[in-house]
């Protein structure tokens, strides 16, 4: 005599009981997920976000928004971090990392280098969130002869703990390699 099928077995006991065994049911659930991260996977691949808008996006989300908790609380979900250790956050689909350490948040187009127009506009956005989120900094220019050195920094003296701030940097336009990278760093106060 054959043995039933799953199917069959599957169709007999929701007829006899109205509903699934939980271990049929768990099984679909991990095949309509599987499908769901595929799915997803694949749109994300085929329509990758904007490089310099995801960047601003890994500013604000990672970076301001652990500012403000800090300003706001004083508690610091990294502060546990050993001095050396990173919390990374990538955005593969855009080439694009978020950096925590104990203290400082850093966004880089790390895996994948924008191209001059998104970089343009990436630094555009940045310095934009800047203007309107942190007015308190000072913009301090570009004191270095880099491609990109600007600093935005707060009014607490030079060493002090309370001193921070905001950095975007890049030394070279068109070096492909990791000197062309745009780096936006964040200095959170210590105090």
């Amino acid at each position: 005599m054959k043995p039933p099928s799953p199917v069959a077995t599957a169709q007999s006991t929701l007829e006899e009981t109205g509903r699934m065994k939980p271990s049929h049911l768990a099984f679909a659930a991990a095949i309509l997920m599987l499908a769901g991260f595929s799915g997803r996977a694949l749109w994300q691949t085929a329509n990758p976000p904007d490089p310099a808008s995801a960047y601003a996006m890994l500013f604000e989300t990672h970076c301001l928004s652990r500012l403000a908790r800090v300003q706001s609380s004083g508690a610091d979900p990294h502060l546990d971090l050993p001095e050396k250790a990173q919390r990374i956050t990538r955005l593969d689909a855009a080439g694009l990392q978020a950096i925590q350490t104990r203290h400082r948040c850093e966004v880089k187009d790390a895996t994948r280098l924008m191209t001059e127009a998104q970089r343009d506009t990436a630094v555009a956005l940045i310095v934009s969130l800047i203007k309107e989120k942190l007015p308190e900094l000072a913009d301090n220019g570009d004191p270095l002869p880099w491609d990109l050195f600007r600093a935005f920094t707060s009014a607490a003296p030079a060493g002090s703990d309370a001193k921070w701030g905001v950095i975007l940097i890049r030394n070279k336009p068109d070096s492909g390699d990791a000197l062309q990278m745009t780096v936006t760093q964040l200095a959170l106060p210590r105090s």
